[in-house]
């Protein structure tokens, strides 16, 4: 099941993607700046994370880690602050599954946080299938904190990063 849940992940972010990329256009999104979108609907940060997610499941491994470090200082910390400020005020995370209209724009409007942790899924998956373990272990660490970031599947249903990366992990600690 969490698998299933990576790999329509990763599906969702693929069909993204397709919106970034002109019809006849030769030139992939992935050629440009990773932190700026040349999409006017889609944010930067929201480019970043599926760049990084793209590159992953091109087995691009090493270009996705090396993503989502180009951009992480733009907006790792505050992602990281937003989760911060649920834990600090006891708050829920969203549900992940089919969800309402009004829960969906709920989880949207925690953007920043959904997208801080969806880069970090990228790139902890990337580490470890890079063996790299002990960066992969502290990539995991960093996913797992993002707690109550989703990422949107195009089936009409959100997944957690931090759950897939908490099931990841665990073949690195065992």
């Amino acid at each position: 099941m969490k698998t299933r849940i990576a790999l329509l992940g990763i599906a969702a972010t693929l069909c993204m993607t397709l919106a970034w990329a002109e019809d006849d256009s030769e030139e992939s999104p992935l050629s440009e700046d990773p932190c700026i979108s040349g999409n006017p609907t889609l944010s930067d940060s929201a480019f970043w994370s599926t760049t990084a997610v793209e590159l992953f499941s091109k087995k691009q491994y090493a270009e996705a880690v090396a993503t989502v470090d180009a951009c992480f200082p733009q907006w790792g910390a505050t992602g990281g602050h937003q989760q911060k400020k649920l834990y600090d005020e006891g708050k829920k995370c969203p549900k992940t599954g089919a969800v309402s209209k009004k829960a969906k724009k709920k989880i949207d409007s925690n953007g920043l946080l959904n997208d801080v942790s969806l880069a970090l899924w990228a790139k902890a998956r990337s580490l470890h299938e890079l063996d790299q373990i002990e960066p992969a272990k502290n990539a995991y660490a960093q996913c797992l904190y993002m707690k109550c970031g989703r990422a949107w599947d195009p089936n009409g249903w959100f997944w957690s990063p931090a759950e897939d990366c908490a099931v990841h992990v665990q073949e690195l600690i065992e």
